[in-house]
């Protein structure tokens, strides 16, 4: 979803679009908004539809990005 670089250059309120969940069924793409950040952290706001998910968080360390759901 992000590369080391793009997580580096992320600001407050951006937003990324990835996929849909149901690819087959609609074209609608999963929004991921960022809420919070530290220098090895990103949390996001995600919704489908218009529907919150939930939150979704990204961390760096080392050059590796891992997620949580």
């Amino acid at each position: 979803m992000l590369s080391p670089e793009e997580f580096d250059k992320l600001e407050i309120g951006d937003q990324i679009e990835t996929r849909g969940l149901f690819a087959k069924v609609s074209p609608e793409p999963v929004v991921m908004r960022l809420d919070k950040r530290t220098d090895a952290l990103a949390e996001f706001v995600v919704t489908y539809f218009g529907v919150t998910l939930g939150r979704w968080k990204c961390s760096k360390k080392d050059e590796a990005l891992s997620w949580s759901f």
